[in-house]
Parts: structure tokens; C-alpha cells; sequence
């Protein structure tokens, strides 16, 4: 960590004034191809597809520009992603064919810079009209780098690549996935990156993409991670350039949050990819006014390793205003109390009851509701009911048109544990009754009030 002399002249003002990290997402095309690769990341985003997906071909690419012109609105910038899109040999006549489209100011490719270790053939696709380098950095030092790309010798070949790059004076950005193996020293990986200049560093929180059950267990819990960010976070800075922040709870960035830019570019590539995209939640969404695009919440996979952190997630609170005598606005209350994320379990729930009207004891289509706690898994809640002995529990998800429910509303996918043949339709009735009263009650995104 910095020095405290250091750390006071990141002052509430300069950091407010500090613009955030480069919006490259929003004026860019990805362009996907080449499904290998030279190394074996345990968190690999793509490795499911690896020599499965065909890719963008060359001439697909052509057909998909000038068939639909309307891509390319807005389009500075063409992205090659894929695998390792260096182990293609069309690598250079993509990059030739993008810098002849209209509009196009930059040719990007993610790597992880190992084959550009080769000073002549990094000029050769600079030649091309590749001026920048998105290179994947995970570890600062060689023992750590080995381990979580299952190469031994892979450091000392992206490190070669990476001073090649800053050599040529191409443009330098990296990004950085944060894992349980190396939340740890994400400080530590800036400063190995810094001498470089890079343009930005970016952070991305482990995306659980084909680890939908956390079978990998590779999520570091988001309370663990927090001090280390912020502390990279702080040495990008003052090291002159700006970090950038992916699917991490904007409440926990503090005075950093405006870092956070969870976006991603429209991409070419084969729509079964997509079918394993990992679902995002928050307990508090429905009342957060970061919610929804300005902050994912955590993972579903997250969740099933770590829980709802519904202790640790301070949502920001959401106020209703209206206008003022003057003209003005004025605040007229606010959602959440403060102090509220320190609330217990059972207050939490019994804010939940009195918005959603319901109610401990009451009975529902025939079955008193006894019992309301946090869900397992990603169930917000389980309702559990009784009647003459028998037990039903009812769980409510987040809202998720790809997964199975019994029923929806807006915010909530219902399901129930199996239960007797016998009073299989009276579970029916009741899980109807408790959708038609929650529909009544819903703010429309269906979360737990703080």
C-alpha cells in the first residue's frame, strides 16, 4: 500500500474531477476468430468454444459490414478477440481489410502478447494497422502466472511482449481478472505494468462463463477483493493512468465507483456462445439507484459460492422528489434508511413482508404462511407455509426467462419443492394467490429493501 502522504493527496476533489476510465466499448466492433490458444487460464472465459466455434471468417466479416452498413455507426475502432487470434496466419489481412472501412481510426487485438515476444513479427502487424494491444495480465510474478495459466514459461513471454508493445510506441491497455488466486496483489500487478505507460488497466471481476455452478470455485468474495482494488486502483492513478472496473458491486468502490463500466462491445460471433452467459443479481436491486446498467451485482455463480452478501452491499439509496414551489426539486423520502445495510436477516425480511403485503400467519389459498428466509442458491427468499402438518416451501428467483418457473411476475420466477402428488394442485393455487399478491405490491424489479 502507498504511503499515507500519498494516499492524502487523493483528496475527495481531485478524485471527483478525475475523468473516468476510457469508454472504448461504446465506439467499438468485435470481431471474433481463431478459437485456440497457447495457454490454459483456469478462469478462461472462452474455454468451452476453444476448437469448437468456427469463428468470423475473413469473408464473413466483409459480408457482415457491407450487407449492414448500419454496423459501423459510431465504429472507431474494429476489435480481433477470439482465442489467441496471433496463432492465425489471416491475422494481418483482417487488420488490412477493417483499416479500409470508413470511420475506423483504430485496429485493436486482445492477446496475451506472448507471440509478439518477436519484435519483427509484432511490426509486421503493427504494418498492418494494429496500433493497439489489449493484453490479458493476470500475475506479477513468474510462480503465480504459471499456476493460473498452467504454462511454466508463459511470464517470461508475455512480459517480452509487453515491452515490445511500449518499444513501438503502439497503444498499451491491459486487463487483469480477478480471482481468488491473485485478488491479493492486484497492487502489486500495476506496478509491475506501470514503467510500460499503458493507456488504461482494467480489472474484471472473474465472469463465470461455463462455470455456472461454481464447480471452479474461483470467485474471491467481493469484501476480500475490495481492499486490494482500491489499492490498485489508487497506484494506477497517481502512476497517471486510468483504471477501469468490470463486474464488480459499484457500492463497494467508494469514491472509485465512477470507474466502474461493466459494457461490453457488439461482437460477431456464434450466437451458442451467448447461451452460456452468466446471469447477474443484487438483493437490493429493486431499490438501488445503481442498479441495472450502471452495476451487474454479483453473479449467480458468485452467489452460489459466497451467498447474497446481503450484509456487505451497501445499496445507494433511491429517493422519490417532487417538484417544489420554486421550481426546484426536493427530496420528499427515501427508500432506504440509513444504516440499512447493517440491518439483520429478520429485519430485512420484514421490510420485504410490509412492501410485498404479506404476512407471518396469515393465510394463504388455505396454508398459513410460518416462515420467510434468504433463499439458498440464487432464491431471494424460500416462503414456507403449513397446513395440518403438511409443509410447502415456495422460492422466489430473480426474474430469468431462460430458467424454469411454475410462474412470474415482473421481478420473480416462483417455484416450489416437490411436494405429494396429492396436493400438487393445491401448491399450484397457492404459489397463484402469492404471485397475484406480490404483482400488487412490486416496484417492478422485485428486490429486498435494505
Amino acid at each position: 500500500m502507498a504511503a499515507s502522504s500519498e494516499l492524502a493527496a487523493l483528496t475527495p476533489a481531485v478524485i471527483a474531477g478525475l475523468p473516468p476510465g476510457p469508454a472504448w466499448t461504446r465506439e467499438s466492433l468485435m470481431v471474433t476468430f481463431a478459437f485456440r490458444c497457447n495457454i490454459a487460464c483456469t478462469f478462461c472465459m472462452v474455454e468451452d468454444v476453444l476448437t469448437v466455434l468456427p469463428g468470423t471468417s475473413l469473408e464473413q466479416f466483409r459480408e457482415a459490414v457491407e450487407s449492414q452498413p448500419a454496423r459501423l455507426a459510431g465504429v472507431k475502432r474494429i476489435i480481433f478477440s477470439g482465442g489467441e487470434v496471433t496463432l492465425s496466419k489471416q491475422l494481418p489481412a483482417y487488420a488490412e481489410y477493417a483499416r479500409s472501412l470508413p470511420g475506423i481510426e483504430h485496429v485493436r487485438i486482445q492477446t496475451n502478447a506472448i507471440r509478439l515476444a518477436k519484435r519483427d513479427y509484432l511490426r509486421s502487424l503493427i504494418a498492418a494497422g494494429i496500433d493497439e494491444y489489449f493484453v490479458s495480465f493476470h500475475a506479477p510474478d513468474a510462480e503465480l502466472y504459471a499456476r493460473i495459466a498452467q504454462r511454466d514459461r508463459a511470464f517470461a513471454g508475455i512480459m517480452a511482449g509487453i515491452e515490445n508493445i511500449a518499444a513501438e510506441g503502439a497503444g498499451l491497455t491491459t486487463n487483469t481478472a480477478i480471482v481468488a488466486d491473485n485478488h491479493q496483489r492486484l497492487g502489486e500487478i500495476v506496478d509491475r505494468i506501470a514503467p510500460f505507460a499503458p493507456q488504461s488497466m482494467e480489472f474484471w471481476n472473474y465472469w463465470p462463463r461455463a462455470d455456472e455452478s461454481a464447480d471452479r470455485q474461483m470467485s474471491a468474495r467481493v469484501g476480500e477483493v475490495r481492499p486490494h482494488l482500491i489499492d490498485a486502483i489508487e497506484r494506477a492513478i497517481r502512476a497517471g493512468f486510468a483504471p477501469v472496473v468490470k463486474w464488480f458491486p459499484r457500492c463497494l468502490l467508494g469514491p472509485y465507483a465512477q470507474f466502474l463500466d461493466d459494457s461490453q462491445p457488439p461482437a460477431l460471433i456464434a450466437d451458442e456462445y451467448w447461451a452460456r452467459e452468466p446471469a447477474y443479481s443484487c438483493l437490493y436491486e429493486g431499490v438501488c439507484a445503481d442498479a441495472g446498467s450502471a452495476c451487474s451485482g454479483l453473479s449467480h455463480p458468485y452467489i452460489y459460492q459466497h451467498g447474497w452478501e446481503e450484509r456487505l452491499l451497501r445499496p445507494r439509496r433511491v429517493e422519490d422528489r417532487r417538484e417544489g414551489q420554486n421550481g426546484t426539486r426536493v427530496e420528499t423520502r427515501s427508500l432506504i434508511k440509513d444504516g440499512a445495510d447493517k440491518k439483520s436477516h429478520a429485519a430485512v425480511i420484514a421490510d420485504w413482508l410490509a412492501q410485498h403485503g404479506l404476512e407471518i400467519g396469515s393465510r394463504y389459498a388455505g396454508f398459513t404462511l410460518t416462515e420467510v428466509r434468504l433463499g439458498r442458491g440464487v432464491a431471494m427468499l424460500s416462503l414456507v407455509f403449513e397446513r395440518d402438518g403438511l409443509g410447502l416451501e415456495l422460492r422466489l428467483h430473480p426474474r430469468d426467462e431462460r430458467r424454469p418457473a411454475y410462474l412470474r411476475t415482473p421481478s420473480y420466477n416462483l417455484t416450489y419443492l416437490k411436494v405429494e402428488p396429492a396436493i400438487e394442485p393445491e401448491a399450484q393455487r397457492l404459489g397463484e394467490a402469492v404471485a397475484r399478491i406480490i404483482e400488487g405490491k412490486d416496484d417492478g424489479r422485485g428486490a429486498i429493501p435494505g
